[in-house]
C-alpha cells in the first residue's frame, strides 16, 4: 500500500507519455517560430532529447520496447521510503549512497542539456513564454523548469546544480522538461512536416546505397554509410525533393564525400 501511495504522483506523467497526451501551445510566437527558428533540425535534436530524457526516467529502453526501470523514477520511490523509516545506521548509509548516486544522475543530465542551453541562446524570451505557457496549461505553474528557463543564460548549470536537492525533484524537472517538449514539437507542425520530410527522404538515400556503393567501386565494409548519409543531410537533402532521389543524383554527391573525406 505504501509504494502504491508514493506513485500516486507519477500517474499524470505515466498518462502523457503512454497515450501522448498534449497540449497546444498558442502564443504569438510560436507562429512565427515554428518552420523558421524551430525547423527540421530542431524537431530532430528535441525527439532526440526527448528520448534520452525518457531514459533518464524510466531507465533504458530494452529490445522488447519495455524500460529497464533503473532510472530516476524508481530512486524517487527509494528516495521518499527511506526518508519514513527511522534513521538507523543502515538507513542513513543508503541515503548517502543514494545522495552520490543523485550527483551522478545530474552530471548526466548537464551533460545533455548543453545542446539544448545553445540552442536556445538569442531566443531566450521565446523560451521562457513558451515553458511559462506550458506550465499553466500542464497545471505546473511553479515548475523548477520555469525558474530553470528564466536563469540568466550561463548559470543554467549553477542553478540546477543548487535547486534540484532530491531525486523527487530531479523527477518533476526532467517530466515537465520531456512533456514540454513533446507540445512544443505537437505545436509546430511547419516545422515537424519539414522533419517528416527529410527521415523519407533520408530512407530514400539509404535504399539505393547499395547501388552507390557498387557503382563507386567501394567496398561495403569500409564504407561508413551512417557518417555519409550525415553529409547529405547536413548539405543537401533539405534542397532535394524527393522524387529527385536517384543514383544519378546522389552518385556524384557521393563522389563529392569521398574526395572530401580523403582529402
Amino acid at each position: 500500500m505504501k509504494k502504491i501511495l508514493l506513485l500516486l504522483p507519477l500517474l499524470p506523467f505515466f498518462t502523457h507519455t503512454h497515450n501522448d497526451h498534449t497540449i497546444t501551445l498558442e502564443s504569438s510566437v510560436i507562429k512565427v517560430a515554428d518552420g523558421s527558428f524551430i525547423n527540421a533540425d530542431k524537431i530532430e535534436f528535441m525527439k532526440k532529447l526527448r528520448r534520452v530524457l525518457l531514459s533518464i526516467i524510466l531507465g533504458e529502453q530494452l529490445p522488447n520496447g519495455q524500460r529497464s526501470g533503473n532510472g530516476i523514477q524508481s530512486l524517487m520511490v527509494v528516495e521518499q521510503e527511506l526518508e519514513q523509516m527511522p534513521k538507523t545506521a543502515d538507513v542513513i548509509a543508503k541515503q548517502i549512497t543514494l545522495g552520490e548516486k543523485l550527483i551522478q544522475a545530474k552530471a548526466n543530465f548537464v551533460i545533455h542539456s548543453h545542446e539544448f542551453m545553445d540552442s536556445g541562446r538569442g531566443a531566450k524570451n521565446i523560451l521562457i513564454i513558451l515553458i511559462q505557457e506550458d506550465c499553466q496549461k500542464r497545471n505546473h505553474p511553479n515548475s523548477l523548469l520555469l525558474e530553470w528557463a528564466k536563469t540568466r543564460e550561463g548559470y543554467e548549470t549553477t542553478m540546477f546544480e543548487q535547486r534540484i536537492t532530491t531525486f523527487q525533484e530531479y523527477y518533476h524537472f526532467c517530466t515537465d522538461l520531456a512533456n514540454f517538449l513533446l507540445d512544443l514539437i505537437h505545436s509546430c507542425p511547419k516545422a515537424e512536416a519539414q522533419f517528416r520530410d527529410r527521415v523519407t527522404k533520408w530512407s530514400a538515400a539509404k535504399q539505393i546505397l547499395p547501388i552507390l556503393i557498387k557503382k563507386a567501386h567501394l567496398k561495403a565494409d569500409e564504407f561508413n554509410e551512417i557518417e555519409f548519409l550525415k553529409y547529405l543531410k547536413e548539405k543537401y537533402l533539405d534542397k532535394i525533393a524527393i522524387d529527385e532521389i536517384s543514383p544519378q543524383t546522389i552518385l556524384p554527391l557521393l563522389n563529392e564525400y569521398l574526395k572530401h573525406t580523403h582529402a
